[in-house]
């Protein structure tokens, strides 16, 4: 196939935003659709190369799936390799045998199913897994297993069908992703949900776009689809319903592109001499980014300064260009025209003893990374949440509704005792996370009752999904509509752009004449606590802990504080509180970390926080 300078161009479009976004760069939010872009390159590319051949009636399986080996395997394969060896020396034993097991994985281009499983791709572990950028090879390996054999089908039963079968394809992949919303996860990583993506691009290959003549409107097209491409970067963000429908924007804007680029001010633009070049290397230079990101982050926190995002692109661009000149060309050029069936069985052999290998590390990770034992100590506050302890505090299964545990009693949690002052912790985790050391403070002296749900917070009017709404409405619909209650404590992980409805339920709650403390956010880490803590101890480095801790949540604490003057609430500034004069606790009174993730507190660290409240915020005076 003609070598497409404006599509090797296209490349670096794709790449070169995966990297910023990647190294923490926050002004293009949407710097993971490079993938998406990827995806049509690659539809349309091997689209073009099987037909092609199919019509000069020189199309093989074997073939074809020897160059598929060829072109990936050798890179992959050695990034795989090194990175798991790096792992043996800078991970903590969990971490290497995850790693282990998703080495294992993408080896046998399945590293999506690990990961769909596994890890949320925005959540907090997301970039400290070394090797799950390559859930998107796995999703690219699985069509090139299948697709051939598709065309062929449809070639021998259809042959005058195929771009109407391409079409059903691309439209029975966007059901199956418009079913999983709002659960993206399966979505996101699997090629049901994204062989819509890559059919696009193979619909370009087969003329599926009209044919323009007119040279101003070919180019005037290329410019909307570099428009789409540009908009996606700035307008998704990693909270919309993705890839359907937001994907949609990255994927018609590179179709567009393809299809009327190749000639005119676009292809000008793509076919500049350091966009081809980045082109060129944007395979192997996707391959190293992730896990010469990851151990960065590993080694000096998840929040990278810029010059360190310099620092993990200058070196990935290293890895990429030597990646590129004695791994990837090299291997093309030797074995492009070897025998097809000798390729793929050495290939075949060559992933299933990286996979042996990988589970081994997997299997043996406390014998090939053992650690300290203050390490270990510290690590074992990461298994918090899984404990009876945890359940007790929070009230899970009783008074704080949790998706895995629905259960809520009411009778338990909302029933006022006659013979004491009444007060309602209401919330969501952030609130329950307190309940059990409130109720040791306040002992005989008042009566808490308690409505909390994860991730839902007592803003009005109600948001959140039907359990949110419900646990809400049984509260501010039952005690608080009568004269049972003296004092409502309102937590929960707040938001910047919820402030009014946080406003609004005060001003509701004081119109009934109940008194009403609000506790502010929390200090937030940008990875779990535990963690951090474990590694600053293993590498003596003390500052970790302060340069993974997140300062916008001082911002929504200022914040909430002015929105709630003049309400008649009581403001408890948490972050104030846990962190006087700006220094932080790391560990509780107990010796265990302060939080046992990003946020919440420890049983002990619960009480010391819930000690230094003041006296103010739990008096409850009889209202007229």
């Amino acid at each position: 196939m003609q070598y497409r300078n404006d599509i090797a161009g296209l490349r670096a479009v794709a790449v070169l935003p995966i990297l910023l976004v990647h190294a923490g760069l926050e002004t293009i939010p949407g710097g993971f659709i490079g993938v998406d872009i990827f995806f049509v390159i690659s539809g349309y590319l091997i689209t073009s190369i099987i037909v092609r051949e199919m019509e000069a009636d020189r199309f093989t399986l074997a073939g074809f799936y020897r160059r598929r080996a060829v072109r990936i395997l050798p890179a992959l394969l050695t990034m795989l390799l090194v990175t798991l060896a790096a792992g043996a020396f800078l991970l903590f034993p969990d971490d290497l045998a995850n790693l282990g097991w998703s080495t294992a994985s993408a080896s046998l281009s399945v590293s999506n199913l690990w990961f769909w499983r596994n890890v949320s791709y925005f959540g907090t572990r997301a970039e400290l897994e070394p090797l799950l950028h390559t859930w998107s090879l796995g999703v690219e390996e699985q069509f090139y297993l299948l697709y051939p054999v598709f065309l062929i089908l449809v070639r021998r039963f259809a042959p005058a069908h195929l771009k109407p079968a391409l079409w059903l394809v691309l439209l029975a992949s966007l059901a199956v992703g418009w079913a999983q919303f709002p659960s993206t996860a399966f979505a996101f990583y699997m090629l049901p949900s994204r062989a819509w993506e890559l059919a696009l691009g193979g619909i370009v290959a087969l003329g599926g776009f009209p044919p323009v003549r007119s040279v101003a409107t070919r180019g005037a097209l290329a410019g909307v689809g570099l428009a789409l491409i540009v908009a996606g970067l700035f307008v998704i963000t990693p909270d919309m319903a993705f890839p359907v429908p937001w994907a949609l924007l990255p994927c018609a804007g590179t179709a567009l592109l393809i299809a009327y680029g190749e000639s005119g001010g676009t292809a000008r633009l793509l076919s500049l001499a350091p966009m081809r070049f980045v082109g060129d290397i944007s395979y192997s230079l996707y391959l190293w980014h992730w896990p010469v990101m990851s151990f960065w982050r590993f080694q000096r926190g998840v929040v990278l300064a810029p010059w360190e995002m310099a620092a993990t692109i200058a070196l990935s661009f290293t890895l990429a260009v030597i990646s590129y000149r004695w791994i990837e060309r090299p291997f093309l050029a030797r074995h492009r025209d070897s025998a097809a069936g000798r390729v793929v069985a050495v290939a075949a052999i060559a992933m299933l003893a990286v996979a042996i290998v990988a589970v081994v590390a997997a299997r043996f990770a406390p014998v090939v990374r053992p650690v300290d034992p203050r390490v270990a100590g510290i690590m074992e506050t990461a298994r918090y949440p899984q404990s009876a302890t945890m359940r007790e505090q929070f009230g899970v299964g009783r008074c704080h509704v949790t998706v895995e545990s629905p259960a809520f009693r009411t009778e338990a949690c909302l029933s006022p005792d006659p013979a004491r002052p009444n007060i309602l912790l209401l919330g969501d985790s952030h609130a329950a996370h307190l309940s059990q050391a409130l109720r040791e403070r306040l002992g005989d002296a008042a009566h808490l009752l308690q409505a909390t749900a994860s991730g839902c917070r007592p803003i009005l009017p109600y948001a959140g999904d039907a359990r949110c709404t419900r646990v809400m409405r049984l509260a501010v619909d039952g005690p608080l509509r009568g004269a049972a209650v003296d004092r409502v404590v309102i937590a929960a992980h707040w938001r910047a752009d919820e402030l009014g409805g946080v406003r609004t339920m005060v001003r509701e709650l004081r119109r009934r004449g109940i008194a009403v403390t609000v506790l502010g956010p929390v200090m937030r880490y940008e990875e779990d606590m535990p963690r951090v803590l474990a590694r600053a101890v293993a590498n003596d480095d003390g500052a970790m802990v302060a340069r993974n801790a997140d300062t916008t949540r001082v911002g929504v604490d200022r914040a909430l504080r002015d929105a709630l003057a003049g309400t008649g609430a009581h403001y408890v500034s948490m972050i104030d509180l846990e962190c006087p004069g700006g220094t932080c606790p790391r560990f509780a009174p107990d010796g265990r970390p302060f939080h046992f993730d990003t946020t919440h507190f420890t049983l002990s660290a619960s009480r010391e926080m819930v000690g230094r409240l003041p006296a103010a915020a739990l008096a409850t005076p009889r209202r007229d």
